[in-house]
Formats: structure tokens, sequence, C-alpha cells
């Protein structure tokens, strides 16, 4: 434990001394004038205690002072003005302030986010992986800026607290160490709420996630369509209830538990407010303190009291960055912690494919997606991959993508192996289409674009893509053309069919020049006539490249140089459509099954 809390410590100090360093970069001459400003006000607390015991004194003695009242006025205007001057340099603190704020805030997630893009794909797959990343966006909120503002306050209040401690001690050594002490338990339950306020969030990160997911059902125009169809409205609502109502729970036992203990804390502060106002009415009828003393000593205490507590939150906010920091880190870290010392290979070309031995499986499971796979994909072979779901295909053509890192054996792409090889380059030479492709929100150019940003502004080569897979006329017809957004969420949004979508992102996957292309379920919204149709243009586009396809639908599979059966993780069958079909073995048995259904479509469509 004790080692732990060393390395978290000495993660903190990193963590600090390296966005300190980017807060400096970005905005050098506002971090020192934030210094100067936070110690300058630092300063104004113990002068104004001073201008009202003399303001007070004064007017106490008005009638035996011909020059009082003149006095007064001059005291009342300094007062007036150093409290102005105060408001104003707290203001534009708070300016200087929230621009390195937002500056920081910006630095820090896009570190993050360009982070995550690098982070393996398999870590996806594990739930908790999602939690360091919702700790790590508090992290965020409360890093860097906020941990030096909080240092600086703490150093803020330290220098008002010695001026007015000064004034208290004239008094009785006795009063700032009472003070002091009655504020001590509220400061150290600063530090247990804002540690159980973590393992509260930890706790409830996953209900939290899926209550998120169930209140966007409401806002989601394809979701609100089924709940009207499906009158799963208050199915939806009561699951959101009761979701929110578990959140709710820990919240308010946090909150019970802080009302109980922070109310004998107050308890504890009120006992010694009195005590020391006992003392200093004992001093006034001892004679040694004036009714001004009385006064401004009052507000000693009351200011002493409250930097004390600012003290404590300043504390527990850097305690509550500290403890957030670790999920940050991990994230921040992670590409470090892979880096390899020899420098990647960058390919031109993928000429051919071999797959030795390989296993995978998912991170915290010992269950094998595949197992034992061995596999030669030649240049300008057409392959094709089926089997029934959860046989591995899909996880299969991922980690020929190399976007998974496989558990076992390996994958050598031009006799090399592919974790040797610059992804960037091999990524380059590669497209996909993925039966679960997202549906940007964004417009018909960057939906297309996406697939080749070098063409994002080539209208021509997008327009080209369109017309290959019929959706030229409907994208020309557009208020805006390509830059049409494909949500009404947008004003002169349109709206894409499901089997348009998956047209916009086959026109995707030809927009690269690549020497591999991997389809999986590139048709499943299709009806078998479009089907057909796509087949026949991706056969023709795709000549001299190597192509592998996933597919239920095995009507294609016949055009197909090789197939690929999978079952279970493993390659149960290979061969071309003619040789599986004689063999009778799993692939005949599929193609059998679905035949009749498929002619059946065929004939309604041609109707």
């Amino acid at each position: 434990m004790k080692e732990k809390r060393h390395n978290q410590f000495w993660a903190f100090i990193k963590t600090q001394k390296y966005f300190l360093g980017y807060i400096y970069i970005e905005h050098p001459l506002s971090l020192i004038l934030f210094c100067i400003l936070s110690l300058i006000t630092a300063t104004i607390p113990p002068i104004l205690i001073i201008l009202n015991k003399q303001t007070i004194d004064t007017i106490t003695n008005i009638h035996n002072n011909p020059d009082a009242q003149e006095v007064v006025i001059i005291l009342l205007v300094v007062t007036f003005l150093l409290q102005y001057f105060s408001s104003v340099l707290s203001n534009i603190g708070i300016y200087i302030f929230t621009r390195i704020t937002q500056t920081v805030n910006y630095v820090l997630k896009k570190i993050m986010l360009t982070k995550l893009i690098k982070i393996p794909l398999k870590e996806y797959e594990d739930s908790s992986f999602f939690d360091t990343i919702n700790l790590a966006n508090i992290a965020i909120s409360g890093n860097g800026v906020r941990v030096i503002s909080s240092l600086i306050g703490v150093l803020q209040s330290l220098i008002s607290l010695i001026g007015i401690c000064g004034i208290l001690l004239a008094i009785h050594w006795i009063l700032p160490i009472a003070l002091f002490l009655s504020t001590l338990p509220g400061i150290i339950l600063i530090f247990i709420a804002k540690s159980k306020n973590y393992r509260m969030t930890k706790e409830t990160a996953a209900k939290d996630r899926e209550l998120g997911f169930t209140d966007n059902l409401f806002v989601d125009k394809s979701a609100i369509r089924e709940i009207k169809i499906n009158d799963s409205g208050d199915f939806l609502l009561n699951k959101w209830s009761n979701l929110f109502k578990v959140i709710q729970k820990y919240k308010l036992n946090l909150a019970l538990w802080e009302c109980k203990t922070k109310s004998i804390a107050a308890l504890l502060l009120q006992v010694s407010s009195l005590v020391v106002s006992l003392i200093l009415v004992y001093q006034i009828f001892d004679n040694k303190l004036s009714i001004g003393d009385y006064v401004a000593l009052l507000g000693a205490v009351a200011s002493v009291q409250s930097i004390f507590g600012s003290i404590g939150s300043h504390l527990g906010s850097i305690f509550e960055t500290a403890i957030y920091n670790s999920a940050l880190m991990q994230i921040l870290d992670y590409d470090v912690k892979n880096k390899k010392e020899v420098d990647p290979i960058e390919i031109q070309s993928v000429e051919e494919i071999s797959l030795k031995n390989i296993s995978f499986y998912y991170p915290k499971t010992n269950v094998k997606v595949l197992d034992n796979i061995n596999l030669k994909i030649n240049k300008g072979e057409n392959i094709s991959i089926v089997g029934h779901n959860g046989s591995g295909k899909t996880t299969l053509v991922k980690c020929i993508l190399g976007l998974y890192d496989v558990s076992d054996g390996e994958i050598r792409v031009n006799e090399k192996n592919i974790k040797d090889i610059d992804k960037i380059t091999y990524f380059e030479r590669v497209a996909a289409i993925f039966q679960d492709f997202y549906k940007y929100k964004f417009s018909v150019r960057e939906n297309l674009g996406f697939g080749n940003l070098k063409k994002l502004n080539d209208d021509q080569e997008l327009y080209n893509a369109l017309q290959k897979v019929g959706l030229y006329e409907k994208v020309k017809n557009y208020q805006f053309n390509l830059d049409t957004y494909l949500t009404r969420e947008i004003p002169a949004g349109r709206e894409l069919s499901g089997g348009e979508w998956q047209k916009l992102a086959i026109a995707r996957g030809f927009l690269k020049d690549s020497d591999l292309i991997i389809l999986d379920e590139p048709t499943a919204a299709l009806d078998p006539l479009s089907e057909m149709k796509i087949f026949e243009l991706f056969n023709k586009l795709s000549e001299n490249k190597t192509t592998i396809t996933i597919s239920h639908r095995l009507g294609p599979t016949k055009y197909s140089d090789r197939i690929i059966v999978m079952d279970n993780g493993n390659i149960v069958e290979e061969g071309n459509y003619d040789e599986l079909m004689n063999k009778r073995g799993v692939y005949y048995e599929m193609y059998l099954s679905q035949a009749k259904w498929y002619e059946e479509q065929i004939t309604q469509n041609s109707i």
C-alpha cells in the first residue's frame, strides 16, 4: 500500500510537470500574471481588517476629535478603493484562469484522443477500459490548471493567514491555534469525501454508461420509431428510472454521510468561534481592546476560519486530481510501454499474406476465438470466408488487417511479421467495409472522404464513387450536393435508407486505391438483385486486387477463387465452389439450405 501511494505521488508529480510545460508554452505571460495577481490579492484581507479597526475606533471617538469626520471619510474611501481593486484583480484572475483552462483542456483532450487512436482495438472489447476512459475524462477536467490554481490558492491563503494571525497573536497566542484545530476536522472530511466520491464514480461507471445509453434512446429517431411500434416506452422509462435510482442511492448515501460529518465539524467551528469571542469580550472588559479592535478581530476570526477552509478545499482538489491521475496516465503512457526499439518496416504494396498457427482471445478471457489458424493469401486472389455466427470470421479479418494483435502464432505480410510493419503504410494499402460500419452524421463529402482523405476535396472522384454504387443522382439532387449533411438533426440535412447507407460505405471503400479489399457482410441490407449487382461491380473494380469477402449469403461465393469455411474458431473446409459442393460437407449443407430461399427472393424481385 505504501509503495502504491509512493508511485501515485511520483506519477502525479510527473503529470503536473508535463502539463505545466504545456501551460507555460501556450500562455507564459498569462501564467506569470495569474501568479502575481493571486499574490497581490492575498495581501489585501489583513489590510482591510486594520482599516475596519481604524474606521470603527475613529467613529467611536468622533466627539473627541474634531478631524475625525474627515479621517472616517478618507478611511471609508480607501477601504472602498481597496475592495474595488481586489474585486478587479479577482475578475482579471478569473478571466486569465478561464483562458488558460480552455487551452489546457483542449491540449489534454487532444493528447488523449491521439493516444486512443493508437491503442489496440482489442482493448475496446474490455468494459473496464471504458471505465478508465471515463475516469481519465474526469481527470482532464480537474488536471493541470486546477492543480496550479489550487497550489497558488494555498500560497495565497497562507500569505493572508500570516498577516491575520499576526494580528490575533498580538491579542492571545491561543487564538490562531484554536481556530486551526476547529477547522482541522473539516479539512480531513474534505479528503475523505473526495476519496469516497472517487470510489463511487468507479463503482457506478458501468451503470452510468448504461443510463446514458438508455437516455439517448429517447432522442434517437431510429430508436423512437421502434419504441413506438413495440410500445416499449414504459419499459424503457422504468429501466431508466431504476438505473437513475441506483446511481442516486450512491450519491444520496455520500450526501447523507457528508451532512452528518459536516454538522459535527460545523459544531466544533462554532464552539471555537464562541470561545474566541468570549476571550475578546474579556479583553474589552479588561480595557485591553477597543470596540474597533473587537469588531476587526471578529472579522479576522471569520477570515481565518474561511482561509483554513479554503486551504483544505484547495488541498482536497489537489488530492482528487492525484487519485484520478492514474487513469489518465494509464492512457497517456500506453504507447510508451509498447514502443519498439527498431523502426517499423514501410511497405509499398501487399503481395501475399500468410497466417501461421495463429490464435486469438479477447482480454481477460481464456476462450479462444481463433484456434491455430493456418492460411496463405496470394496476390490477386478472390477469397470468401463463410460460417455460422460466432465462428470467428470477422475476428480473423481484423487480425489480418492488423487491428488485433494475435495471441499466438504470427501473421506475415510480404514475408515480414505484421507487428514489425509500419501500420500507416499498411493501412494505406488496404480497405475494409464492415457490416457495422459507422454512419457519420457529417456531410456526404466527409462520409466518402474518410475512405481516402487525399480525395476529400476532389468532387469528380467523389461523384465517380457515388456513380459506381448508384447514388450519384440522389446526391446531385440534394440542396448542397456533396456538402449535404446526412442527418435531420442539422438544417437541410437528409436521411438515407439502410441499403443506401450500405452503398455509401461500399463507395467509401472503392475510393481507396488499395491492394487488399475486405468486405464484411457488405450487402446485408440489400435485396438479392442489388446484391448481385454490387458483387458484379465489386469483382470488376477489384481486378488484380486481393479480396476477402465475408457473407452469410452463399450465392456470390461460387465466383470466388477459394472459399474458407469456419466453425468455432477453426477452418473446417477449404476449396473452390465445385470442390466443396462435391465434398458434400458443411458448405454443401449451408448452400442447399439457402438455395431455395435465394431463388424465391430473386423470382419475387423479378415480378
